[in-house]
């Protein structure tokens, strides 16, 4: 039997494309993981913002076909504010509009980067240098860099830049300058358009695999896991529990999470899991009391006078997900996950900064407000991580566990990823006899003398 820990999208697809028999846990009382949706005084919102936007075709064909006729296609409207004005995202070819100075920075700085010998290859540039050596100074100074440290809560220094070629678009000299003059001649980035539920909020989308995924054991928590003998004990309700006996294991939880669970690994993979680092993010969801504060779709805000980086406006993907005459909005803050702040507090937070950005006016009434602190949010590419992650997974792999999803392989994913990934190993698992590969030891010795 194969056991599959998690009902996020990577767990629902592992198990829809199974062809074997399986027995999935999910430790909340419904399905979805962070892509939820639930209901304050008569507003639907996401649990963050979710939005659905394809690189794969096949993914994009699975999707579309889950949820026929019940998706709409937006263009997206997003933009940055700073410098008390609105320009489009992203910054680096959307500059018009900014002081003449800051425009001058930006320009000289990209010209100044054509003429650079790349620093090294990307795995070996920290994210900061890889800014500077792509994007330059200038772009570096009047976005990049504050909105990445607001977001990722660290030095840029300390991150590395491998996984920024699919997130970060660099742009040609003409499409800067064009950016820089105000003329418009295509789409940038990687999600142009975006796909949202007509109706429901994202949580129509895990919703749709539950007709093939009926045997969701909802309640159930992963609690130990002895990976030699391959069982796994489970809690069940406040006292019960329950011991499986597993020929591979899925796991869709933290690999932090996971690794604690496991009582039988080698110390040096549980030291190197313990140093895995993730960004929380307060995630605030709120229904105001006035039609259409704006028809932006989000919005990004570098500077430090607003605490937040970045405030989405859900009433502009679908109708129906508040009361008529109302607006609705999600705001994140990243935090550092040991540095908690009360509930109160962070909505004041949010209210004064809404009001500083001309978003909010001081008699809006606020008729609906959720804060829901996540965990793992965002997980930190380190240098850490890069020296210790392909141990860890390997070594799990030995044991017939696999980790999969954005904090399972502990990477910066899409929700069509999660679901590729649950594809691609279900077709793996259903195929084959899965080769135990070698043991993680001998890499995480290898990696560890290249710091």
């Amino acid at each position: 039997m194969i056991v599959v820990v998690g009902a996020g999208l990577a767990g629902l697809s592992t198990a829809y494309h199974l062809n074997r028999p399986y027995w999935i846990c999910e430790r909340d009382l419904e399905a979805g993981g962070l892509c939820r949706s639930y209901e304050v005084k008569g507003f639907t919102f996401d649990m963050t913002g979710h939005l659905l936007h394809f690189r794969q075709a096949e993914i994009k064909t699975l999707v579309e076909g889950l949820l026929e006729g019940k998706l709409e296609r937006h263009v997206r409207r997003s933009f940055i504010y700073s410098h008390r004005t609105y320009t489009e995202y992203p910054f680096q070819v959307n500059t018009y509009g900014l002081p003449p100075e800051v425009v001058r920075d930006c320009l000289l700085g990209f010209i100044a980067t054509l003429a650079k010998t790349q620093a090294g290859p990307p795995q070996n540039q920290s994210f900061k240098a890889w800014i500077l050596d792509n994007l330059g100074e200038g772009i570096a100074k009047h976005f990049m860099v504050p909105f990445n440290e607001k977001l990722w809560q660290v030095p840029l220094d300390e991150l590395t830049s491998d996984w920024v070629s699919w997130l970060i678009p660099k742009p040609e000299v003409k499409d800067v300058i064009n950016g820089a003059l105000g003329i418009k001649d295509k789409a940038f980035g990687y999600n142009p358009t975006f796909l949202y539920p007509k109706r429901g909020g994202i949580d129509a989308l895990p919703k749709a695999f539950l007709p093939r995924v009926p045997d969701i054991q909802y309640g159930t928590e992963l609690v130990e896991l002895d990976t030699q003998r391959r069982r796994a004990t489970v809690r069940t309700g406040q006292n019960g529990s329950q011991v499986l006996e597993y020929e591979q294991l899925v796991s869709t939880i933290p690999i932090p999470e996971l690794i604690r669970r496991c009582t039988d690994l080698p110390k040096d993979i549980r030291e190197a899991a313990e140093g895995l680092r993730c960004v929380s993010v307060y995630s605030v969801n709120l229904g105001v009391a006035r039609e259409r504060v704006t028809d932006m779709h989000w919005i990004y805000f570098p500077e430090p006078d607003y605490p937040f980086y970045r405030a989405g406006f859900p009433m502009n993907f679908s109708p129906g997900l508040g009361p008529a005459g109302c607006s609705s909005l999600y705001v994140e803050i990243s935090h550092q996950p040991t540095e908690i702040m009360a509930k109160d507090d962070v909505l004041e937070r949010v209210r004064a900064g809404l009001e500083r950005a001309d978003i909010f006016r001081a008699k809006d009434e606020i008729i609906a407000a959720e804060v829901r602190d996540i965990r793992y949010a965002y997980v930190l590419f380190d240098r850490h991580r890069a020296r210790v992650l392909p141990a860890i997974l390997l070594e799990l792999e030995r044991r017939g566990i696999h980790s999969i999803g954005r904090y399972g392989r502990w990477e910066h994913t899409s929700m069509e990823d999660a679901i590729g990934q649950g594809k691609k190993l279900a077709e793996q698992l259903n195929g084959q006899a899965l080769v135990h590969p070698r043991s993680a030891a001998s890499v995480l010795g290898r990696a560890g003398a290249n710091p």
